[in-house]
């Protein structure tokens, strides 16, 4: 089933991210997932070199006035919604990422615009990825030549510093853009993507520091593939990281994204072409949770036939742990296309379109049972998690 050792992968891709304190990311000029995702927000530059290595992603399209047009979705206008219908609308799409920061002290749900399109910059290198052509997750929507690891054109070396004065500037031309448009949005998401974030915890942890040291108003979010739990605390031992970088980045207000990609070990293989474990996947949850993050669980194509008792069993372990998930569609973007073939993309989409379908049902029958609500009928940021289980 699986390709690769996600740790040894890591391993060998630390080994060209970091060099001193630059950090290798993606540069979006000529990539499939740039041409994707910049249809309403352009690409953006570094400002220090000029090189493309920021995106943003409007999440909630129907909040976005121009993102909605450009997409054909009807326009939710916040101006004439009481807070409470703001609050149940964005829970019910595809990504609240914007209700994650609902209890931030100066979060205003008439303001949830600032939180819906991050600055995103991407790791270069992904340990569930070979290097291959068809490396990495068979859905993965992020060109391959992105997440090889190799030093070579499309990528760039990146400051934290520099990261900061790029996101100060764009918010600046994007807010006057949203201004012509008649929107007020103050961007505040810097979201490290990949990639795999986790095997640069140290460069971020810098670029976090500096970030709190001039008083910015940044919110964070660090994605996961969470099979680098265990890694973390070599790097730790090993004086890679400091120790206790985990809760020190947690210190700061940075959500984390933690992709579940499979709910039983074949699922799981299958998914990412990896030989990572469920067993890993549930100690690198229990280690973002245990170092004091707010962490918030989007899966990926689970097994209709296996997703309910995965769903108990981290029930058992994790309190109100699948009132916390959400299941993501899988869409046949670019990057998606040209890894998986045309040919094949049809069946592939069948499989994914019926997976989350009876992945959203047995989920929300789940929740009823166990918990007396339906499938995104709460806010994830108002649920409580508690680690039952060592």
């Amino acid at each position: 089933m699986g390709k690769t050792d996600p740790i040894k992968r890591a391993h060998e891709l630390r080994e060209n991210l970091i060099w001193e304190n630059e950090l290798m990311v993606v540069d979006f000029s000529d990539t499939l997932q740039g041409k994707d995702t910049s249809r309403v927000i352009d690409t953006m530059p570094n400002v220090a070199t000029g090189e493309y290595v920021f995106r943003a992603k409007v999440n909630v399209k129907e909040l976005d006035k121009m993102a909605s047009a450009e997409y054909g979705k009807e326009f939710f206008d916040v101006t004439q919604h009481t807070n409470t219908e703001i609050e149940a609308f964005t829970r019910k799409q595809e990504f609240d990422f914007p209700l994650w920061y609902k209890h931030q002290p100066d979060f205003k749900m008439k303001n949830i615009l600032d939180y819906n399109p991050p600055f995103i910059f991407q790791v270069a290198g992904c340990n569930f990825h070979d290097g291959s052509i068809g490396g990495g997750c068979s859905y993965c929507f992020v060109d391959n030549k992105s997440n090889d690891g190799v030093v070579s054109p499309g990528k760039a070396f990146l400051t934290g510093h520099d990261t900061i004065e790029s996101m100060l500037s764009a918010r600046e031309k994007i807010k006057t853009a949203y201004k012509e448009a008649g929107q007020d949005m103050h961007i505040r998401v810097l979201r490290a993507s990949g990639g795999e974030p986790t095997l640069a915890l140290d460069w971020i942890l810098d670029m976090w520091r500096e970030i709190g040291n001039r008083g910015l108003d940044f919110v964070g979010q660090i994605d996961s593939n969470l099979s680098t739990g265990m890694l973390v605390d070599e790097f730790e031992r090993t004086g890679v990281y400091e120790p206790h970088t985990l809760e020190k980045l947690a210190e700061f207000p940075i959500k984390i994204l933690t992709a579940i990609k499979g709910v039983d070990p074949h699922n799981l293989q299958e998914n990412v072409q990896s030989y990572t474990d469920i067993a890993i996947q549930e100690h690198s949850i229990k280690k973002f949770l245990n170092a004091g993050f707010d962490i918030f669980p989007q899966m990926y194509n689970p097994d209709p036939a296996t997703l309910r008792p995965y769903l108990e069993h981290m029930d058992d372990v994790i309190e109100n742990f699948s009132q916390r998930i959400h299941i993501g569609p899988l869409k046949a973007y670019g990057p998606t296309i040209a890894r998986i073939g045309e040919s094949e993309i049809e069946a592939k989409k069948e499989e994914w379109d019926s997976n989350y379908k009876n992945g959203c049902e047995i989920l929300d029958t789940h929740l009823r049972k166990r918990y007396g609500v339906g499938y995104k009928e709460v806010t994830r940021s108002d649920v409580p998690l508690k680690i039952l289980k060592k």
